[in-house]
């Protein structure tokens, strides 16, 4: 493939807009088109909004149609929401655009449990307009579903599958440290959830759904827990304000799947500023059994980052439909040129 990958940013949120960074770093792949609603950013060059030092002579849009037109791309990273209903219509225009689509929406990292009909559409036009369509990032998407599924490869066999996901949360982006309830008080915080004001974690039954079908497990049961708050002895600073004891620090997040009425899958997400130590752990209880921990954890954001660009080639030479990352060859780091990566 003598022609740079052609990829168009569909979302130039804090995510979309350091994927579109990473990608202006690479050889190989370029950004032919921006898209994104918000009316500060139409109009202007992705330079600009990206705080680059030159003007990169691409305008942000909010007709996705004429980017289609005009792009010329193969691909479209889609980087808008978590969740699929409202994401739907724009992944929808892309596939019929005859565009590939790799998307951070968490729903669509294993949508077939949630929304089956959905799921069933998506398939359904790819593979009538030849496209691949397929949701990722570190989580769901990769740490605490294909990475554990990776793990089982020596296996021959598995009784249950623990995976920890530790973080300090004030190390996070603004926005995510505002998603996990930093600063509110006990009852702000389950008000918030309760309302959605606030989310937490999303994606922990994508990732047990993902791990059980990888495995062929018919899960009896797949329950994620409220979202319990973590709260502050001790007065901590966070970069969104500072924390005083009996306030809120982050969160706890806990989903597990059950088979014949024992548990066989254990996710447990926490995230809150001041954790001690950060790590990320799978457990593997099996033949042979494994415990495998990352010191100091992935970093989120950068490994959503990275999962996302490095799944690009993934996607690209994969046969039409919908995805979820199982299905595809692991991700491996792409840091050469992007079109060594493509076949063709």
């Amino acid at each position: 493939m003598e022609e740079k990958i052609k990829v168009i940013i569909y979302g130039l949120g804090v995510i979309g807009g350091n994927i579109a960074k990473a990608i202006l770093e690479k050889e190989g792949i370029e950004i032919t088109g921006v898209i994104d609603i918000d009316p500060k950013k139409v109009g202007k060059d992705m330079g600009e909004i990206l705080k680059l030092p030159e003007k990169t002579g691409i305008i942000v849009s909010n007709n996705s149609k004429e980017i289609f037109e005009k792009s010329k791309a193969i691909a479209v990273i889609h980087t808008t929401s978590s969740y699929l209903p409202q994401v739907f219509p724009q992944i929808k225009e892309c596939i019929e655009a005859g565009l590939n689509v790799i998307s951070t929406c968490e729903e669509l990292s294993f949508p077939y449990k949630r929304h089956p009909e959905l799921a069933k559409e998506i398939d359904s036009i790819a593979k009538k307009h030849q496209v691949t369509v397929v949701g990722t990032g570190i989580n769901p998407g990769y740490l605490m579903d294909t990475l554990p599924l990776t793990l089982t490869g020596p296996c021959l066999e598995v009784k249950s599958i623990k995976v920890t996901r530790i973080m300090n949360s004030a190390k996070r982006r603004i926005p995510f440290q505002k998603k996990v309830g930093t600063g509110l008080n006990p009852e702000e915080f389950k008000k918030y959830i309760d309302e959605r004001i606030i989310t937490g974690h999303v994606g922990l039954l994508e990732s047990i759904n993902m791990i059980a079908d990888g495995l062929g497990w018919k899960l009896d049961e797949a329950k994620e827990l409220p979202p319990e708050p973590v709260i502050a002895e001790k007065e901590i600073d966070t970069p969104l304000c500072k924390v005083i004891p009996g306030k809120v620090l982050g969160l706890k997040s806990i989903a597990y799947g059950k088979m014949d009425g024992k548990e066989v899958i254990k996710l447990s997400f926490i995230a809150y500023a001041g954790v001690e130590e950060e790590y990320d752990e799978i457990i593997i209880e099996g033949k042979p059994n494994i415990h495998q921990k990352i010191i100091g954890g992935v970093h989120g954001d950068i490994g959503t980052i990275a999962t996302t660009i490095n799944t690009i080639p993934k996607a690209i030479n994969a046969l039409p439909g919908l995805y979820t990352m199982k299905d595809l060859p692991v991700p491996s780091a792409t840091p050469m040129d992007m079109r060594i990566y493509i076949k063709g």
